[in-house]
Parts: C-alpha cells; sequence; structure tokens
C-alpha cells in the first residue's frame, strides 16, 4: 500500500514511509504521518482507509486524539496562567472546592500537580456507567489519594479531568467554549473540536467495534469516561487532524507563537516543556512527557530533550528541539486490538526512520 496522499516536499522519507506501510493492516487500518523540519511542512502522507472497505485516508483526516487532548487542556490552563487568573502553584479547591473532602493532603493539590501527573490521584477509576459529567467530577473529587502530593508521578486521567473542570470554572464557560476561545481559535485550529458534527464524519476515521456501545464507533468518542461525560472532558474527547496537533506543537517549539501571534509567553512555553518531575523511567513537563529513555516511544534517536505524548487510540506527537522537528503518527490502532506493545514499537521505529531520512 503506498500513501494516499502526495508529499508536500520532493523529500521522500523512504524509511519511514516503509514502516508506515508494513504497519497498514496489521498494526493499524489507517495512519497519516505529519513531519515538520526547520519550520516547513516536509511530509504529509497518508495510508489505508477511513472505514473498512472505504474510502482513502487523507491528510485533513479527522482522528480520535483520546489522550492528546490532555496537551490542549494544558495548554489551556497555561493561558489561563498567562491571563493572571491563575498561579501554576495555586491550590485547586480554590476553584473546584468539593474536592476538598476529610484528607488534609487534598487541600494542597495545585494546577502544578495535575499537569505533571503528581497529585497524587490513582492513574483510572471506571466511570462509565455515571450520568453526566456533574456526576463523573463528583466521583472524581471522592476518589481517595493513592499518594502525598508531590511525591510521585503517576499518570492520572482523573487529575486532568480535574483540570477541564477547573479550566472551565476560571473561564465562566463549558469546557468546549472555553477551549475554543483560549486555544483553538487563537492558533487557527479550525479541524479539532470536541463531538464533531454529522458533516465532519466523512473525514472521520473509526476506532474500534466496540463490545460495550456494540458498533463500529466513527465519530464517537472511545474514551468511556468522556463518553460518560457527553464526550467532553479534560483528559480525552478531542477529534482533530494531524496537521493542527504538529501546528500546537510547534507554537511550543517555537516559544509560545506561531506566525504572528502569541500563545503563550515565551517563559511559559519553555517551562512547559522543561522537566518538572521525574518518576520510574518517567519525566514530565506541563502536560509534556520528556523522553526518559529509548525504551519509549520517542524511539532511539530523538534527542534527549525532545517532548511529546500519546493518545490510546494509536494518536502520537514528539518533538525534537535540537533538530527543529516535530512528527504526529496518527494511527487508529485500536481496531486490531488494545495489546500495548505493537504501537509502542511501531512509534518507536517511525521515530527513528524519520530522524535517518533527514540526514
Amino acid at each position: 500500500m503506498t500513501p494516499t496522499t502526495k508529499q508536500t516536499q520532493q523529500t521522500p522519507f523512504p524509511r519511514a514511509t516503509r514502516v508506515v506501510e508494513q504497519s497498514i493492516g496489521d498494526i493499524c487500518a489507517a495512519a497519516v504521518l505529519h513531519v515538520r523540519h526547520q519550520g516547513e511542512v516536509a511530509y504529509d502522507a497518508a495510508f489505508g482507509t477511513r472505514l473498512p472497505g472505504g474510502e482513502n485516508v487523507s491528510g485533513d483526516s479527522i482522528f480520535d486524539l483520546a489522550s492528546i487532548t490532555k496537551l490542549y487542556v494544558g495548554t489551556a490552563l497555561l493561558v489561563l496562567h498567562d491571563e493572571r487568573r491563575i498561579a501554576l502553584d495555586d491550590v485547586i479547591v480554590d476553584v473546584i472546592p468539593e474536592f476538598a473532602g476529610l484528607d488534609q493532603r487534598r487541600q494542597t493539590v495545585t494546577y502544578r500537580h495535575l499537569l505533571t501527573h503528581t497529585s497524587g490521584l490513582p492513574a483510572h477509576v471506571n466511570f462509565r456507567d455515571e450520568l453526566g459529567a456533574g456526576a463523573v467530577i463528583a466521583r472524581v473529587c471522592n476518589t481517595p489519594l493513592s499518594a502525598a502530593p508531590g511525591t510521585q508521578v503517576t499518570y492520572s486521567d482523573l487529575g486532568f479531568m480535574l483540570a477541564g473542570e477547573a479550566v472551565a470554572r476560571i473561564a465562566h464557560a463549558p469546557l468546549d467554549d472555553a477551549l475554543r476561545q483560549l486555544v483553538l481559535h487563537p492558533l487557527d485550529l479550525a479541524d479539532t473540536c470536541y463531538r464533531p458534527q454529522a458533516a465532519l464524519v466523512p473525514r472521520i476515521v473509526c476506532t474500534e467495534r466496540d463490545d460495550w456501545r456494540k458498533r463500529l464507533l466513527c465519530g464517537d468518542v472511545h474514551d468511556e469516561n468522556c463518553w460518560a461525560m457527553g464526550g467532553i472532558a479534560g483528559h480525552a474527547g478531542l477529534f482533530g487532524t494531524a496537521r493542527d496537533t504538529a501546528r500546537l506543537a510547534e507554537m511550543y517549539r517555537l516559544g509560545g507563537a506561531v506566525g504572528r501571534h502569541r500563545t503563550l509567553q515565551r517563559p511559559t512555553a519553555n517551562e512547559a516543556t522543561r522537566e518538572q518531575a521525574v518518576g520510574n523511567d518517567e519525566r514530565r513537563g506541563l502536560a509534556w512527557a520528556i523522553k526518559a529513555s529509548d525504551r519509549h516511544s520517542s524511539g532511539s534517536r530523538l534527542s534527549p530533550d525532545s517532548y511529546g505524548h500519546t493518545g490510546y487510540t494509536g494518536t502520537s506527537v514528539w518533538v525534537d528541539p535540537p533538530r527543529a522537528l516535530t512528527v504526529v503518527l496518527f494511527t487508529n490502532r485500536v481496531f486490531y486490538g488494545r495489546e500495548p506493545e505493537p504501537i509502542r514499537a511501531l512509534r518507536a521505529a517511525v521515530h527513528d526512520a524519520v530522524v535517518e531520512d533527514i540526514g
């Protein structure tokens, strides 16, 4: 199978192309690989089909971003920080007082803790049978801490559920409206949204045949907790294109501004992409993960100070500042199963191949 979109430059990226081609029909049914090098689009190729037996994927195909949503919601919090509406070390109970509970440690949890996954909240709790966002947030606010805040890194969806709730309350708007105002419109990300409308469905790549909902998901959020929240949450729920996520990532690489528009102040963007917390083979910035070892999806060739994020559905973005390189790989890997190793190996192989291709 060959790419279904034209390359945007003459650079062929043959190694990366070969790696993605070989994954189609095995690890994923569809993929888009978008590479920016030195500020220019160096490669934009699509592989596979949007639906089984359907039309080819294209560069403007829309994927369920899953946890890459956290980058957008984290950016919204950082915009609010730059607007002096919060400080990173403010406690979240000032905005979400029902989080306090009886455990005094909860009253010390800050926005920095949420963004670095050091809040002490557990990684995951199944809330899919709750009815609505309010009920889920109430459950989060009553979930016991598994560690003291600031003492360990535990990648937590619950922490970003609270981050999304905080954004909405501080902005005095529903989260989807707040995100459009704070991040999507300023960055001109027209193809990224929660709960895509029916007109966008012909561009959306399916995720999987869901045993719980008894159908093929295409335009409905894959994450079950987000689904229970009505499709709008801080930890998951966004749909978008690889091009839009590349633009968000480039904004950070360029110190908070793309073109003439500044989204974040330079010190804030730089703070987000530097090491804030360290765990077991894990380094965290603000919303971003920082390369911790060659065993991760970043592969072995990206620089040690590279930063990125992945999404459960098969999405990923990595930025290598010394190379002025941004790589976005979107797939629907859950179409063929949920085992983590095949997609981890594919991501690593793609990133290694891209670095080899650019020389």
